[in-house]
């Protein structure tokens, strides 16, 4: 069963928030665009000017619920209504920084940390569009996660 509202409302309210830290018309990401992966978890796309295609400054968003490792009656995957994953994906350039500019890679940064769930950030391979599949491909080099989640034994 999952439940995908949590990870919806979170989107929606960092793309707003996102939206008004990156102002239309200026230099770097200065477009938010919000979608569904295909298995209907929420994503959003900060660009600029609308461009996503491969080589272009491109940041996605995807937040998932996390998977509680037990089954349904019906042998289902069952999903927790909270904690959630945030991986954030932007693809590097040649040289091996990132495509998009370091301020607007941070700010962006900055809101989803807030947001208080595990972030994974995924670097895309140069000369590959950030894309769903590109984030499903990609392994994190970054997982970060609460030290002193109430329920942890840490």
């Amino acid at each position: 069963m999952q439940s995908a509202k949590k990870a919806i409302d979170l989107c929606r309210d960092l793309a707003d928030k996102l939206a008004k830290r990156l102002p239309a018309g200026a230099a770097g990401l200065n477009t938010v665009r919000q979608a569904f992966d295909a298995g209907g978890w929420p994503m959003i796309f900060f660009s600029h000017n609308g461009n996503e295609a491969e080589g272009q400054p491109v940041v996605l968003i995807r937040i998932k619920n996390v998977d509680m490792v037990s089954k349904d009656v019906f042998g289902n995957s069952t999903f927790a209504y909270a904690p959630h994953t945030l991986e954030l994906a932007y693809e590097l350039a040649s040289s091996g920084d990132s495509l998009p500019a370091h301020a607007d890679l941070i700010t962006v940064e900055f809101e989803a940390i807030k947001t208080g769930v595990r972030l994974q950030l995924k670097e895309i391979a140069n000369g590959t569009a950030v894309s769903e599949a590109a984030i499903n491909a990609a392994s994190a080099i970054a997982d970060l996660d609460e030290l002193y989640w109430p329920t942890k034994l840490v």
